[in-house]
C-alpha cells in the first residue's frame, strides 16, 4: 500500500495519535476526518533510546476505523520516517499476535487418561500373552 498515509494527529484534548489517514468527508455541517489504527503516542523517559512509546488508543475498541469532528483536531501532520512507520505497524503486528487465540490440542491427540486407570487394562493385556513372548527379566 504505497498510497498509504499515516499521520500524527494532534487532538484539543492534548492527546496525540499516529494513525492510517483514510479521507476527509463532509457530515451536514459537520467536516469529519476518517482513520484506521489509532495508536497514542505518550512520553517516555529521557534516558530511553526513544522518547515516545505507543499505546493503546481507546481501550475497547481501538482497531478499524473511527471519525473525528475536526474541530477536535488541532494539527495533522503526515509521517515520512520509515522507522517510525515501521514501529506504527510493528505496534499492530505485536498487538493482533496477542489477541489470537491460541491453539487448542484435539481431543484426537495428546493427554487421554491417568496411568492408574489404565493400569488393570495393561495387565491384563500382560497377561494374556503367551509365556514365550513375555521378557524373562520382569
Amino acid at each position: 500500500m504505497e498510497d498509504r498515509k499515516v499521520a500524527s494527529i494532534k487532538l484539543v484534548s492534548g492527546e496525540e495519535i499516529i494513525c492510517t489517514l483514510l479521507g476527509i468527508s463532509k457530515d451536514g455541517p459537520y467536516t469529519i476526518v476518517t482513520i484506521k489504527d489509532p495508536a497514542k503516542i505518550e512520553s517516555r523517559d529521557r534516558r530511553k533510546k526513544r522518547s515516545f512509546a505507543l499505546s493503546d488508543w481507546l481501550m475497547i475498541h481501538n482497531y478499524g476505523m473511527h471519525d473525528i469532528e475536526v474541530s477536535k483536531i488541532i494539527t495533522v501532520n503526515e509521517i515520512d520516517s520509515i522507522e517510525l512507520i515501521k514501529l506504527y505497524d510493528n505496534y499492530f503486528d505485536l498487538k493482533s499476535e496477542l489477541t489470537q487465540p491460541k491453539p487448542r490440542a484435539s481431543k484426537d491427540i495428546g493427554f487421554l487418561g491417568n496411568i492408574n486407570d489404565y493400569k488393570e487394562v495393561l495387565e491384563r493385556i500382560y497377561k494374556d500373552i503367551d509365556s514365550a513372548d513375555k521378557p524373562k527379566n520382569l
